[in-house]
């Protein structure tokens, strides 16, 4: 059991902004094929729309318990 302690607040400190900030540095690394991508999601985030980190991060915590494509590391998450 993964018990995540105040999530609402990492919610918040990995919401939009933060999530476009990350992918403009990402942008600056990233192979040429990924950039069109990369470039698109900025732009879902700068207007506050599709996954943010915080996202991103339970969806592959998640992804390792029931239902999820690692799901035999039997990880079960709680936000709390």
């Amino acid at each position: 059991m993964l018990r995540w302690l105040n999530s609402g607040s990492s919610q918040a400190a990995l919401g939009y902004e933060a999530t476009t900030l990350w992918l403009e540095g990402l942008l600056l690394t990233c192979h040429p094929s990924k950039r069109s991508n990369i470039e698109a999601r900025i732009s879902s985030a700068r207007r506050s729309e599709g996954p943010t980190l915080f996202d991103d991060v339970v969806e592959i915590i998640r992804d390792h318990g029931p239902g999820g494509n690692e799901s035999e590391d039997g990880v079960l998450l709680e936000l709390v």
